[in-house]
């Protein structure tokens, strides 16, 4: 058994061999430098049954050899933390009674059962690996990969491979994370959360660019405040990393919405375990999500706009002359942002941010200067820890909706984030509740969240309304602002409607008993 920690980052192929070549690489590089080929066929039943239970089977050629390797699910987010295990075969075609763990191939055996293993992927890829050395004696391999992945069954895909790996052999992973951020600071990096085996088989799945809800957390027995905090960061962590490629590589609305979330996660759990874990560079760590969270902000709420609020309009008002201008200037205003979205997600800037954060969850960054109190309150029972917060998130959502009936629109606003918070909250702790009682009270309230949603929707239509008609020429300024105005009425006449909702599923929510109240 071997326990592999790497870090995968994507590269322009252009790029991969002056990274080789950076002054970083050759100071620490120790030995020469070897270039290798390498064959791989990636196997699983018809049904994906390995896959479905996050683990990879492949046989590697390598000289006169042929390696079979089994990998365990991914337990890391930036870094990639899988248990795996080798074995001599004598063919080439996979083998699983030669998987050396007696439990790990019984595990093997009873998932596929008697279905036949196939082929579904294979890489070609040339790998150029130079060994290196930081000066607190850590041993990294640094390895340039560059080639394809193609798939063998159903539909035949070919995805290009160029990144850069790095693999612990010795030391702490905090090493790793030091290395990334100085490469990436000499040319484009971005973190890749997938494995070639995951890229391919994805491929063959669906979609060429996924996107990937938050998903449910998992918290150990008897967690301590600090496991939930750093389990938390990481949940946050992978949600944002694995939705990048959607906006970097394909535009895609719902992996903006996505990563935009998880940013929002993100700031939610700086600040729920804050007073607590924080120092400067968590304060730090949250300005920065806060920041990108808005800049990702204006191009998320145009396509709101125009895929969900402005289509409305239009179908009541067909030939409107306004409205069709006014969709024109939308989507070129909505082109210009995606442009800027996606050179955010591809900057040196977002994949710092990424790294720091991994570093920070992985070295405990919070335990940097942190007293003996401080220490001991880490160390308090996460259940415990978990009922105080939820008990003051709800607490502050009551002072929001107090004198209810009477909140203007800015209270509304605080009352909504007041909620949304609430939900981040319940979702981070929920693994140490009963699963049936935070259900139910997640029900109601992501009903109260969804109708307080649809009443901001009129304030996004203003705000979206105003920066298209500031990115316009003054000659096309009376048939557009004539449309805007039509519009910003719309979608003001629903505000009444939608607060009566409002009042009475809050009404609901407030009556529940909080599930976390001892």
């Amino acid at each position: 058994m071997r326990q592999e920690i790497e870090i995968r980052l994507s590269a322009r192929p252009g790029d991969l061999r002056r990274l080789s070549q950076t002054r970083l690489v050759k100071r620490l590089s120790q030995g020469n430098t070897a270039t290798r080929r390498y064959k791989t066929v990636y196997y699983d039943t018809p049904e994906f049954a390995l896959a479905g239970k996050g683990i990879s089977l492949r046989v590697r050629r390598s000289g006169r050899l042929y390696v079979q390797t089994v990998k365990e699910k991914n337990a890391g987010a930036v870094i990639s933390d899988r248990v795996e295990w080798e074995s001599l075969l004598p063919t080439p075609e996979p083998d699983l009674r030669f998987v050396p763990d007696t439990k790990t191939r019984e595990r093997l055996i009873a998932l596929t059962g008697d279905k036949q293993i196939e082929a579904k992927l294979e890489t070609e890829i040339r790998r150029t690996i130079r060994h290196l050395k930081t000066e607190a004696g850590d041993e990294v391999e640094f390895a340039a990969d560059s080639g394809e992945i193609r798939t063998l069954v159903d539909v035949r895909e070919v995805l290009p491979v160029s990144e850069v790996e790095l693999e612990l052999k010795r030391g702490s992973p905090a090493a790793l994370y030091e290395i990334a951020r100085g490469l990436s600071e000499k040319t484009r990096l971005t973190v890749a959360i997938e494995s070639k085996a995951e890229r391919g088989l994805r491929a063959l799945e669906g979609p060429k660019n996924a996107t990937f809800k938050a998903g449910r957390m998992a918290l150990p027995l008897g967690a301590t405040a600090e496991d939930a905090f750093r389990i938390s960061l990481t949940h946050c962590l992978r949600h944002i990393a694995q939705n990048t490629p959607a906006v970097s590589d394909a535009r895609d609305v719902e992996g903006l919405h996505q990563l935009r979330v998880g940013l929002r996660r993100l700031r939610a759990a700086l600040e729920v375990f804050g007073k607590v874990f924080e120092n400067e560079a968590l304060k730090e760590l949250r300005a920065r999500a806060k920041l990108l969270g808005n800049a990702y902000g204006e191009t998320r709420d145009l396509d709101v706009f125009a895929i969900e609020l402005f289509p409305p309009v239009e179908a009541a008002t067909p030939g409107r002359a306004s409205i069709a201008a006014l969709r024109k200037a939308i989507e070129a205003t909505r082109e210009e942002s995606w442009g800027r979205c996606v050179a955010r997600a591809n900057s040196q800037e977002f994949t710092s941010f990424l790294l720091d954060l991994a570093a920070a969850a992985e070295t405990r960054v919070w335990r940097q200067g942190a007293g003996p109190a401080q220490i001991a309150a880490f160390m308090r029972p996460a259940e415990e820890f978990a009922r105080e917060a939820l008990h003051k998130r709800e607490r502050n959502a009551r002072k929001r909706a107090r004198h209810l009936a009477k909140l203007n629109t800015k209270q509304r606003h605080r009352l909504r984030i007041a909620l949304k918070k609430l939900r981040y909250t319940v979702e981070f702790f929920s693994p140490l509740f009963a699963t049936k009682d935070v259900t139910k009270y997640l029900r109601k309230l992501s009903a109260a969240q969804d109708v307080f949603g649809a009443m901001n929707d009129a304030a996004t239509a203003n705000h979206i309304l105003d920066l298209v008609l500031e990115s316009t020429s003054s000659e096309q300024s009376t048939i557009l602002r004539e449309g805007a105005a039509f519009v910003d009425g719309w979608h003001q006449a629903r505000i009444a409607p939608a607060w009566r909702d409002a009042k009475a599923r809050w009404k609901k929510l407030a009556k529940s008993k909080p599930f976390w109240a001892a």
